[in-house]
């Protein structure tokens, strides 16, 4: 369903707001604050108020109270007092669309947040944009409206604290496609003083935990807490530039191989029989005595075998460690408890069945009996 309407007005609700203004002079003061621009007196006339029936123009001073003071035309527990004044144009971008196009924002997106829970008696979902222009977009919906949901959505500033993010809140609009009966689609101001802090759940920076606007209920704000998602295509951001960076767990650096060690692989085993070995200085064949002039040495003591494993031929296979733990027997502990127990249990056992066999022999023979002897009377009469 496609947004037509042309006008979009911006509302302050007095009755929410708990404000009532002395002087008209500071409707354009809180414009300007919802909007981050200078707005004049001028650009916003007329300036209206409402209660969602009658409709009062105030053009000085002295007509604030006398709309404030009127007599309400609706039921008292959804009476509202409203003062409801024309958006001056380049504020609203031309394709607006509620939930689609942002208001404030008009940076590349730096983090995307969701969290799922509970306030006063229904479940909200809320999703919290950061920008890099320092404008945030949350978006608070109630799953269960109907096939449209409900969605409110809060834009402002965001502000990088040490613990986490504090939000500062500029304006605030409701939004849902089949709303009946229809109502006209407006922006409202939020209190000067509306902030709330979210604070990184570890060091991770991956969840933020804090209080948010309530949209449902009597409370004024409920517990979120907001898990980051997916970074593709996003702009990349850190929040605390003292904490490195965690170890990938996607990837795994593999080790450098020492330089000796691939040099003796690229020469080959040819290489390596002819190298000497290390502290040894290789002696020209030519300069070598002949054999006969040595003495006579005493046989060699053989050596006992070493602890080193065994060397493996070129081309056999390896055999790893969980192999070589797989082949070894594995001991099993003998069994030290008591069969005693067992034996008892089986006794009792046989007891119990032995008795109650005796209880049914019993009442067979009883019943043997007593056929015998009513068979017995019957011959006898």
């Amino acid at each position: 369903m496609a947004f037509k309407q042309k006008v979009i007005n911006f509302e302050i609700s007095l009755t929410k707001l708990k404000y009532v203004p002395k002087h008209l002079t500071e409707i354009p003061k809180i414009i300007s604050r919802a909007f981050e621009r200078e707005i004049t007196m001028k650009e916003i006339q007329p300036i209206i108020g409402s209660d969602h029936v009658k409709e009062w123009v105030l053009r000085e001073d002295a007509d604030i109270p006398e709309f404030y003071n009127a007599p309400n035309m609706m039921q008292e527990w959804i009476a509202e007092k409203l003062i409801k004044v024309k958006i001056p144009d380049g504020i609203i971008p031309k394709d607006f669309q509620p939930k689609r196009v942002k208001i404030l924002a008009t940076g590349k997106k730096l983090a995307k947040f969701f969290g799922e829970d509970s306030c006063s008696t229904r479940t909200v979902e809320s999703t919290l944009k950061i920008f890099d222009c320092n404008h945030f977009y949350l978006k608070q919906t109630l799953p269960g409206s109907g096939a449209s949901p409900h969605w409110t959505i809060y834009e402002g500033r965001w502000h990088a604290t040490e613990r986490g993010l504090r939000l500062e809140y500029l304006i605030r609009y409701s939004w849902q496609l089949s709303r009946k009966p229809a109502i006209d689609f407006s922006v409202e101001a939020t209190k000067s003083e509306l902030q709330t802090s979210l604070a990184w759940d570890g060091e991770t920076e991956k969840q933020l935990n804090g209080n948010i606007p309530a949209i449902v209920g009597t409370d004024d704000f409920f517990w979120v807490e907001l898990v980051r998602e997916g970074d593709a295509g996003e702009a990349k951001i850190r929040w605390n530039e003292d904490c490195p960076e965690p170890p990938s767990w996607k990837r795994r650096e593999k080790p450098e191989r020492s330089s000796v060690a691939a040099d003796a692989r690229a020469e080959g085993p040819e290489s390596q029989r002819k190298r000497p070995a290390e502290g040894q200085t290789s002696v020209p064949a030519a300069a070598t005595p002949p054999r006969s002039s040595y003495p006579a040495a005493a046989p060699a003591a053989v050596a006992p075998p070493s602890a080193s494993p065994p060397k493996v031929a070129p081309g056999a296979p390896m055999v790893t460690k969980s192999e070589r733990k797989a082949e070894q027997p594995v001991a099993i502990a003998p069994d030290d408890q008591s069969p005693w127990p067992l034996y008892v249990g089986f006794s009792f056992y046989v007891v119990l069945a032995s008795f109650f066999l005796y209880l049914y022999w019993n009442e067979l023979n009883d019943e043997c009996l007593s056929l015998g002897w009513k068979a017995g009377a019957l011959k006898v009469a």
